[in-house]
């Protein structure tokens, strides 16, 4: 058995980790020919994902077949690749059982010392060579082991779903992302198909039918319906790293929940962008949807004060942070900010509610709530509190007090 160089967990599965080693070159002359390449070449490619970015751009889902009488599968596949040199020509990212999962491929998870961030590198598995758009050469692979028992697949699946939606959601991908071996096999054959699901269950000749576990069936449609239930196993450990549905508890009657929000945008990639930063400063942040807006927030607390000093120390790091209120009577916006309260633009927010981009000084200023109009949605703001030196109409949502 092997000793894994390390060990951690990833959305609740242990995952042990045991790398090719860079520069590693086949030993056995013999086996290297049978795999197709020459004594003493490389072992792996050698080289990061999408061009040496290290960019993850898709997670590709493979099955396998579970080993008879072997209690951690992943762990003999691992072997049977490196050091043993048995596996042909096949990489992967990831060999997942019922156990856990075993790391043979660097995967940028920078949850150990020897996977940083930006480090995902190009395996060998989706049959399309080097093909720089293709599966092998921009994205990480995760070998389901599966048909042993009806629990073993069970977990073994779940485990799976759980590491891809990681993947997933740490490489900032969507759902969309989500693909298969088969996926690729018909793009080499050039067939495309703009719905991914029907992609990744497109048939072509010569190619594997694969994830075959997962799909259930050689009946194209009752594997796309089975391939559907998977993805949304994914999908549902995504939204919750994604922070959808809001992990804060809905108020009860007469109760209030103290929110710690840093901003809120139209656009989602920018709530992500903003959120990311916030995360690499060591905060456990999550993207709420309100109103048609991502609103980047980094607790929900029933006690003010906690909130408050959550709000102190995201501050402290350099970003504006404010708390908000959900209470259990669902008071409107309009008695949260008052006619008179001075008022600052939200990070990020650039338009005023019509569209009309706002002057750089708006964006920054300390303004003045001169009116509350539309049952407290929309709010008309100046830089005087008396007079008629007005900037402009902002969403509600798009300020806060000051």
């Amino acid at each position: 058995m092997l000793t894994p160089n390390a060990t951690y967990t990833m959305n609740g599965v242990k995952i042990r980790e045991y790398i090719i080693p860079d520069g590693y070159r086949w030993k056995d002359a013999a086996k290297a020919r049978a795999a197709g390449f020459n004594p003493g070449s490389l072992f792996k490619k050698n080289q990061k994902l999408s061009g040496g970015t290290g960019k993850v751009q898709a997670v590709t889902i493979h099955n396998t077949g579970d080993l008879p009488k072997v209690y951690d599968d992943g762990e003999q596949y691992t072997r049977a690749t490196y050091p043993n040199e048995n596996m042909g020509s096949a990489r992967v990212h990831f060999y997942v059982d019922d156990t856990g999962a075993w790391q043979n491929l660097k995967a940028g998870t920078g949850l150990t010392p020897a996977d940083p961030i930006g480090s995902a590198e190009v395996g060998w598995h989706a049959a399309d060579g080097s093909v720089s758009d293709g599966g092998n050469m921009t994205t990480v692979a995760l070998e389901i082991i599966e048909n042993e028992s009806t629990e073993h697949d069970r977990i073994a699946r779940d485990n799976g779903a759980r590491i891809a939606a990681w993947l997933l959601w740490k490489n900032g991908l969507p759902i969309s992302k989500l693909v298969t071996h088969s996926f690729w096999g018909a793009k080499k054959h050039g067939k495309t198909n703009s719905d991914v699901d029907v992609q990744c269950t497109t048939p072509a000749p010569g190619e594997h039918w694969c994830p075959m576990y997962i799909f259930g069936s050689q009946n194209q449609s009752k594997a796309l319906q089975n391939w559907k239930t998977f993805k949304q196993q994914v999908k549902t450990y995504l939204d919750k790293l994604n922070g959808t549905p809001d992990p804060a508890p809905d108020p009860t009657p007469g109760e209030t929940i103290y929110r710690v929000q840093t901003g809120a945008y139209k656009i989602k990639a920018n709530a992500e962008a903003l959120a990311e930063k916030i995360k690499a400063k060591g905060f456990a942040t999550y993207i709420t949807i309100v109103d048609g807006l991502y609103k980047v927030q980094v607790g929900a607390y029933r006690v003010k004060k906690y909130a408050e000093a959550e709000r102190d120390k995201l501050k402290a790091a350099g970003f504006n942070a404010f708390v908000t209120t959900k209470s259990g009577t669902a008071a409107p916006a309009a008695e949260e900010i008052a006619v008179g309260d001075k008022v600052q633009c939200n990070a990020g927010v650039k338009k005023y509610s019509n569209g009309v981009t706002m002057p750089e000084w708006v964006r920054t200023a300390i303004l003045y709530v001169r009116q509350i109009e539309s049952g407290g949605k929309i709010f008309l703001v100046s830089t005087q509190k008396t007079g008629n030196q007005y900037t402009g109409r902002v969403n509600a949502t798009d300020v806060h007090k000051v």
